[in-house]
């Protein structure tokens, strides 16, 4: 039980940094950046670091516009995202267990307030809605209840925040709910540092169909540090609503994992890792939120692994399939 209990961890370990390489046009998730209003109690304002550069591919066909974002005031946005996962697991040549992972679902309101002369937008959000569905598993109860209890914690979060037009953020705080303990704070500020760096930044030139852009950013991902690298193609562009082919890359090097999801006393070095994803995005200019996204992700690993206590080293073998759709009214 306890070797079960134990690969699941590090399956699930790969299932939260694998939701991390999802750009926010997929996740719906604001970005989290320096503090704006004086805070209180129960606010969590969390430092930014500088956002990711845009490299221009290809500035597409004639004819050419910018894309701006200004969304409709006062009226909320709401958005579901399903996600769907699947592991594979086997430890030092053993034969795969494979993990089903029950389907997460989660609903999010944001509402813009406010926009400047220079057309920043003030923001709020917050998740209204989320719980694990019914549907088959073979995880281990205990490790499923877990995942019941943390995602449900997710409800009540809110905050408010400001991005300029093209999608960079530039300030907010999350207002963390009555009782949320040190472990959720942590959660968060892992969260905001993958969604500051992911949040889908527009170029500042005209583009037409065609156009491609990319970003490259290194992440810290539950304890291991990674390159991740977003790419976004142009299908259309017509009267503010943008359709866009995205395109997602992640390798690591070598290196030891440091991360307070496994149990005490671990010691873990991650070999190899790569993932690659693909998937279609429908955004509108006066909406906060994309429209519809749909994504699907494969990620492969390799960790030699040493538990507390026991002497004897193992390699864990873990296969992650992932898809995550979004759609909002």
């Amino acid at each position: 039980m306890k070797k079960a209990l134990f690969m699941a961890s590090i399956g699930f370990l790969s299932a939260g940094r694998a939701i991390e390489l999802m750009p926010a046009a997929v996740i719906a998730q604001p970005p989290i950046v320096a503090q704006q209003p004086p805070a209180t109690d129960n606010s969590m304002p969390i430092r930014t670091s500088q956002p990711p550069q845009i490299q221009i591919i290809n500035l597409g066909a004639e004819p050419r516009q910018q894309m701006r974002l200004k969304p409709v005031l006062n009226v909320k946005q709401t958005t579901l995202m399903t996600l769907k996962m699947g592991m594979k697991i086997s430890a030092s040549g053993q034969s795969s267990q494979e993990i089903k992972v029950p389907t997460s679902v989660v609903t999010m309101e944001t509402e813009a307030t406010k926009i400047d002369a220079n057309g920043d937008i003030h923001y709020q959000f917050s998740y209204t809605k989320a719980d694990v569905t019914s549907d088959s598993t073979n995880a281990p109860a205990s490790a499923l209840e877990s995942m019941r209890s943390a995602i449900k914690k997710l409800v009540g979060l809110k905050g408010s925040f400001i991005m300029d037009s093209r999608g960079f953020s530039k300030g907010g705080d999350f207002i963390v709910p009555e009782g949320a303990d040190n472990n959720f704070k942590q959660i968060i500020r892992q969260m905001s540092q993958s969604i500051e760096q992911l949040s889908v930044q527009l170029p500042a030139e005209a583009v037409g169909k065609g156009a491609k852009w990319r970003l490259d950013f290194p992440l810290n991902s539950n304890g291991i540090n990674v390159n991740n690298i977003a790419t976004y193609e142009l299908m259309s562009f017509q009267e503010g609503v943008a359709v866009l082919n995205i395109g997602l890359e992640q390798q690591a090097k070598p290196q030891s994992v440091n991360s307070p999801q496994l149990p005490a006393g671990s010691n873990i070095n991650l070999q190899s890792l790569a993932s690659q994803g693909r998937g279609e995005s429908t955004i509108r200019l006066d909406k906060l939120m994309p429209v519809r996204s749909a994504v699907s992700m494969n990620s492969n690993s390799e960790m030699s692994v040493k538990s507390a206590g026991s002497p004897q080293e193992s390699t864990i073998k873990t296969q992650l399939t992932m898809e995550i759709t979004l759609d909002s009214q």
